[in-house]
């Protein structure tokens, strides 16, 4: 293995704040692309199952970070973090590191909220949408208005000066809400909006948006 590879699907899903962190760091790494009923690929298993019964699965689950060496990492948030810190992109004090932390936890909370739609039956899918649209959404958007205005009035990034992993968490969760057409509370949080633009617009992460290696957009089911 002459790359990091990061192993996971062809989804976005819980590899996309890595591939972001990756993309931002302009760092160069290859994936390898699981599924089901696939063939090895470079004598590796891409067959999911088959892949687990390997054992090189740490916890049986993905997405999975190996680096030439031998270094292995599970868990999406420990591999985001990891790379983050690599990179310098987890703040510049404990102060900042701790309010990355918390950051990420408000990330992974909406999130939670966004997952409400996949989990639901057919039969309560529209209701979960309306309570998304209607109130756990705006309430979030408020609560990072709020949190982006504090750090130096909402004109740079959420933590410090400079962007950290948490800018990249919180911009792909309002991502999924915005592609999914939940996105008009965005509009009553100014500072919000320009930000999510700003995120947009940096040149590595413009770049890996528009490029054929970002996988496919897949929308809620309804």
């Amino acid at each position: 293995m002459d790359k990091p590879t990061l192993i996971y699907f062809a989804a976005r899903g819980r590899g996309e704040v890595i591939r972001l962190v990756l993309a931002e760091a302009g760092a160069d790494w290859q994936e390898h692309v699981v599924a089901r009923g696939t063939p090895p690929v470079n004598g590796r298993p891409t067959d999911f199952p088959t892949l687990q019964a390997s054992g090189t699965l740490p916890f049986n689950a993905l997405p999975v970070w190996e680096e030439p060496g031998g270094f292995r990492l599970s868990q999406s948030s420990a591999i985001a973090n990891h790379l983050a810190r690599a990179h310098g992109l987890r703040g510049r004090s404990a102060v900042e590191e701790a309010k990355v932390d918390e950051a990420l936890g408000a990330a992974d909370d909406l999130r939670g909220e966004l997952r409400k739609v996949f989990t639901a039956g057919p039969e309560q899918r529209a209701a979960a949408r309306a309570e998304l649209a209607e109130k756990a959404l705006p309430r979030w958007f408020g609560f990072l208005e709020r949190l982006l205005v504090a750090n130096r009035d909402g004109t740079g990034w959420f933590v410090g000066e400079g962007l950290t992993v948490a800018d990249l968490a919180l911009w792909y969760a309002l991502e999924i809400a915005v592609d999914n057409g939940l996105g008009a509370g965005l509009e009553a949080c100014p500072a919000l909006k320009g930000w999510f633009a700003r995120v947009a617009a940096r040149p590595r992460i413009a770049a890996y948006l528009a490029s054929p290696r970002r996988p496919a957009f897949a929308p809620m089911p309804r």
